[in-house]
């Protein structure tokens, strides 16, 4: 591995865990050293990304991409200005001064986007969740394999210090034999929630057509757009399972080392939302593993957690 190689891969794992790849390899990295990185969606998650990558110096931001020109406005200020702009990702993907692709858009096209951007040559960190299905995320990690890159996914709370402590009592035994977990997200939301807009014409400055990409077509509706709404919906999410699931699993399947779940079993539904989601409001999810349960649930209509 040179120099070059090495530098890439620090810089990938340096920013996400939030330290700059220089102090890991010692020292300021030159100017032909840098990295070239590439940002795919340019909204919430998409600009506080950028502005992570931002604090490294061996990142240099060469393009932006986004399908809303006003998110793509935003994001190119606060890259400085410098990057090259585009709104199909495919042509961002062709510039060989991207060397890695940060994807931060909604769900429905992680998996697509991963598995064009490893074709590409270009080593990839990606937003949770990896995909919205098993065979989606198979998919990914055959391109991965294929094309000799690196991906890594979005979930930083694994670095957090309290869970790290956590992780370590679990897996030195110091609370016994565990065989149950459970983890949940309970929150309160008004039953209108996003509400219930009707279909309209999109904004100015979108591409609907290429937003929806690999989902159904449909009419365009602003609970369908807006940040952090979409997610209530199946062709681009899985409400807060696929959301905050990630995490809270995440953490419990590193703890009791394991990878996957022999069975799962879900029940719930949309019994306190009035508004036009399709994803559960009240939800409980068991997973079988050898030896253990876990449990997830999700409430929107109470935030006390478990036992009161």
């Amino acid at each position: 591995m040179n120099r070059r190689q090495f530098v890439r891969h620090g810089a990938l794992a340096g920013v996400a865990a939030g330290t700059p790849a220089s102090a890991q390899v010692g020292g300021t990295t030159a100017p032909s050293d840098r990295i070239g990185v590439g940002f795919v969606g340019c909204g919430g998650m998409g600009r506080n990304n950028l502005a992570s990558f931002r604090k490294n110096p061996d990142v240099e931001i060469v393009a932006l991409c986004d399908v809303y020109q006003a998110n793509l406005r935003t994001a190119l200020e606060a890259a400085g200005g410098k990057a090259r702009t585009y709104g199909d990702y495919r042509k961002l993907l062709e510039n060989r001064d991207v060397q890695a692709v940060v994807i931060s858009t909604p769900d429905h096209w992680h998996a697509l986007m991963c598995v064009d951007a490893c074709n590409a040559g270009k080593d990839v960190y990606e937003e949770k969740p990896v995909s919205n299905c098993i065979r989606e995320g198979r998919l990914m990690v055959e391109a991965v394999r294929r094309n000799d890159r690196i991906v890594q996914v979005g979930m930083q709370q694994h670095s957090g210090t309290h869970f790290r402590r956590a992780v370590k009592l679990i897996q030195e035994g110091r609370l016994g034999k565990i065989h149950y977990v459970q983890c949940w997200n309970h929150e309160y939301s008004p039953p209108q929630g996003i509400g219930n807009p009707p279909d309209s014409e999109p904004p100015a400055g979108l591409d609907w057509d290429l937003w929806l990409g690999p989902a159904p077509k449909v009419p365009y509706n602003e609970s369908r757009f807006r940040s952090g709404r979409w997610r209530w919906f199946f062709d681009y999410g899985g409400g807060k399972l696929t959301d905050w699931g990630p995490h809270l699993i995440g953490i419990a399947h590193e703890a009791m080392n394991v990878k996957g779940p022999l069975s799962a079993a879900a029940s719930g539904g949309k019994y306190h939302a009035t508004d036009n989601r399709e994803s559960p409001d009240t939800l409980h999810v068991v997973y079988e593993y050898p030896g253990f349960l876990l449990c997830y649930s999700t409430l929107l209509h109470n935030t006390y957690g478990h036992n009161g």
